[in-house]
């Protein structure tokens, strides 16, 4: 099945698919095709599609939880720079963010430790 036939990814691709930030030297198709190409690889380490993924993750704090996990073990896993990593890892967690994932993130440390003015 074509990723994007799949329910959640249609959601997704439509709020990209002609705004927001590109690489510099990217055009929109080429960074669409790079977020969908980055989604296809997660899904396929996870092991599900991704309609199915948030269906379980959205009915299962735990479940929702292991996929941020693997996401983050996944990322790390990637070839390239930290900032293509950190970057491919923020594109799935775009992914989750419009399919109704509840996303924490805490805070580069320069931030929370900052004394009051």
């Amino acid at each position: 099945m074509e990723l994007t036939a799949y329910e959640t990814v249609a959601r997704w691709a439509a709020s990209f698919s002609n705004t927001g930030q590109i690489s510099i030297g990217q055009g929109p198709a080429d960074d669409r095709a790079r977020k969908l190409a980055l989604l296809e690889q997660f899904c396929a380490s996870a092991g599900v599609d991704p309609d199915t993924m948030v269906a379980k993750a959205r009915a299962d704090r735990d479940a929702k939880n292991g996929y941020l996990r693997e996401l983050v073990a996944w990322a790390k896993a990637l070839p390239g720079t930290d900032r293509q990593r950190h970057d491919a890892e923020n594109t799935i967690r775009g992914f989750f963010m419009k399919n109704g994932f509840r996303v924490m993130t805490k805070p580069y440390s320069d931030v929370y430790r900052r004394t009051a003015p």
